[in-house]
C-alpha cells in the first residue's frame, strides 16, 4: 500500500515538472531562434562578403566601407548627429516625466484631466498622433500660415518638408510622447511610498521641494536609475517619428533609420545597400556603447537603495 501511494506521488511530481518544463521550453525555444540565433547570425553577417561566384567570405570590407563613407560623406555624420540630439532630448525628458509625475501624484488642481491628457498618447496608435499632428504643421494649417504672416514669407513654409525646419518639428513631436512614455512607470513607483514616510516629513517641516528631493527621490532611486541605464542601451539607436512624418528626408535620418533602410529599402548611394552593411553599422555602435554603460552602471551604483 505505501509503495503503491509513493509510486502514484512519484507520478504526480513527474507531471508536474513535466508541465512546468513544457512551458519553460517552449518560451527558450523562442528566446534561442528570435533572439539568440538572430543577433549571432547579425554578428556574423557583418563579417561576410559575397564573391562573384556566390560564395560567403569572412572580412572586414562592412566596416572599412562604414569609416569611409563616414570619412567622404556627410549623410552619416548627420545621421549620428540626429540620433544624438533624440537620446540627449530623451535624457532630459526623464527628469520632466518625473516632476510631472511627483505633481500627478499630489494630486494637485486638476490633476484627473491632466493624467487623461498625458495617458492618450499610450491609448491611441502613433500612426494616428502623426496624421493630427502633420495637419496641425501641415502646409495649409493655421500655424503655417501664422507663421507666413508674421516672418513675411510668399509660401507658406513646410515644416516637415524643409531641411531648415524638418528636425526642429520632428523633434517637438517627441515632446509629448516622451512625457507620456515615461508617465506609468514613474506614476507606479510613486504610488509605492508608504504615506506614513510623507506624513512624517510634513510633520518635520519640509516643503514639497524638500519632500520631492530628500524623500520622494531617495526612495524611488531605483526605478529613476533603471530608467537612466534603459536609456543609455539606446544611446545609438534613438529616433523620433522620422519613418512616419519625414521618412528620414531632409536631413532628418538617424541611425537606426540607416540600418532600417539598408535592410528595407536597399540603402542609398553611399552605402552598400545590404544587410551586411546594416549588420556592421549595428555591431559597431553597440560595442561603443558597452563602455558608456559599464561607466554610468558604477557611477548610478553609488547612491545606496533606501529599504522600506
Amino acid at each position: 500500500m505505501m509503495n503503491g501511494n509513493l509510486r502514484v506521488k512519484r507520478i504526480k511530481a513527474v507531471k508536474k515538472y513535466l508541465f512546468v518544463l513544457s512551458l519553460i521550453g517552449i518560451q527558450l525555444i523562442i528566446f534561442g531562434v528570435f533572439y539568440i540565433g538572430v543577433n549571432f547570425n547579425s554578428i556574423l553577417m557583418a563579417f561576410q562578403n559575397v564573391k562573384a561566384d556566390g560564395s560567403v567570405v569572412y572580412t572586414f570590407d562592412n566596416f572599412r566601407l562604414f569609416f569611409e563613407n563616414f570619412k567622404n560623406t556627410s549623410g552619416l555624420w548627420i545621421a549620428l548627429r540626429n540620433t544624438l540630439i533624440f537620446f540627449f532630448f530623451g535624457l532630459a525628458m526623464l527628469p520632466i516625466s518625473f516632476t510631472t509625475s511627483y505633481f500627478m501624484y499630489k494630486k494637485v488642481w486638476g490633476h484627473k484631466i491632466f493624467r487623461v491628457v498625458f495617458f492618450f498618447p499610450t491609448i491611441i496608435s502613433s500612426v494616428v498622433w502623426t496624421n493630427i499632428y502633420i495637419y496641425f504643421v501641415g502646409k495649409a494649417s493655421p500655424i503655417a500660415g501664422l507663421f507666413q504672416q508674421l516672418m513675411g514669407l510668399e509660401f507658406p513654409p513646410l515644416f516637415l518638408g524643409d531641411t531648415r525646419y524638418a528636425m526642429v518639428f520632428v523633434v517637438l513631436y517627441s515632446f509629448w510622447l516622451g512625457i507620456a512614455a515615461n508617465f506609468i512607470l514613474f506614476s507606479g513607483a510613486l504610488v509605492r511610498i508608504p504615506s506614513s514616510v510623507i506624513e512624517a516629513g510634513k510633520l518635520d517641516g519640509i516643503g514639497w521641494f524638500g519632500e520631492l528631493t530628500k524623500i520622494v527621490i531617495p526612495l524611488v532611486w531605483p526605478t529613476l536609475s533603471t530608467m537612466v541605464l534603459l536609456h543609455l542601451t539606446g544611446i545609438f539607436t534613438a529616433s523620433g517619428e522620422i519613418l512616419l512624418l519625414t521618412n528620414g528626408g531632409y536631413d532628418t535620418n538617424t541611425i537606426s533609420f540607416l540600418i532600417f533602410a539598408n535592410v528595407y529599402n536597399g540603402g542609398s548611394p553611399s552605402t552598400s545597400g545590404t544587410h551586411r552593411y546594416a549588420a556592421a553599422i549595428g555591431l559597431f555602435f553597440t560595442v561603443l556603447t558597452f563602455p558608456i554603460l559599464f561607466f554610468v552602471t558604477k557611477l548610478l551604483n553609488r547612491v545606496e537603495d533606501v529599504k522600506y
